[in-house]
């Protein structure tokens, strides 16, 4: 099945918070989006990508605090891989910040960490992100 051109967005910007967490400064992921063909600067898929990480960066520490508080006990963020803390922290945004279902949020997640975490990841990012949108 083919992306649709908000999931492959969503994507490039789970991919430039994965880049944040592993030192890239601002300039370097917005350079790696805009170097995507199909995301083109402008449309509204761009702009899409380029909010989900302006404001999951604005709102970073906020997100990890409040994704601490349903890792399971003796857990704590920093101890997940870096690509798990990036869906994390992209869905963390657009449960509290879009007016998206929250259903339609998570099942990206789940996409996502199917496609580019350990086999199980998937799972604890559900359970994470039905928490954060109670």
């Amino acid at each position: 099945m083919e992306k649709t051109i908000r999931q492959i967005a969503r994507e490039k910007a789970i991919i430039g918070i994965y880049q944040h967490l592993l030192g890239a400064d601002k300039t370097d992921i917005m350079n790696y989006v805009k170097s995507d063909g199909q995301l083109h600067q402008g449309a509204s898929a761009y702009q899409f990508c380029e909010w989900l990480i302006d404001t999951t960066l604005e709102n970073e520490e906020s997100y990890k605090q409040l994704i601490n508080k349903y890792l399971k006990k003796g857990w704590v963020f920093d101890r997940l891989g870096k690509m798990e803390q990036a869906i994390l922290l992209i869905g963390t945004c657009e449960l509290l910040e879009s007016e998206l279902d929250a259903r339609i949020v998570i099942n990206e997640a789940i996409l996502n960490a199917k496609e580019f975490c350990d086999e199980d990841a998937y799972k604890y990012i559900n359970g994470v992100l039905h928490q954060v949108a109670k």
